[in-house]
């Protein structure tokens, strides 16, 4: 905790901040990780999606054929 410190309160307030700050509250990170599976879901790329997607759908038309083979040739 920083108090009186109006230097690094200025750099770390946003302009036009209505408030006035008075103190800062510094972080030391030692470790940092963006995907972090304990408080962040799993990340996936937007690529790697659109190819499962697509591995997907592919499938899904494959076998609505075959659904549609079964359907034309099964006995009423």
């Amino acid at each position: 905790m920083i108090e009186g410190n109006a230097s690094l309160i200025s750099r770390l307030t946003p302009k036009n901040y209505q408030a006035r700050p008075s103190q800062v509250i510094l972080f030391s990170v030692s470790a940092w990780d963006a995907n972090c599976p304990q408080h962040i879901p799993l990340r996936l790329e937007a690529a790697e999606v659109a190819q499962l997607i697509a591995t997907r759908d592919q499938r899904i038309a494959e076998l609505e054929d075959q659904l549609a083979k079964f359907q034309t040739a099964a006995p009423r």
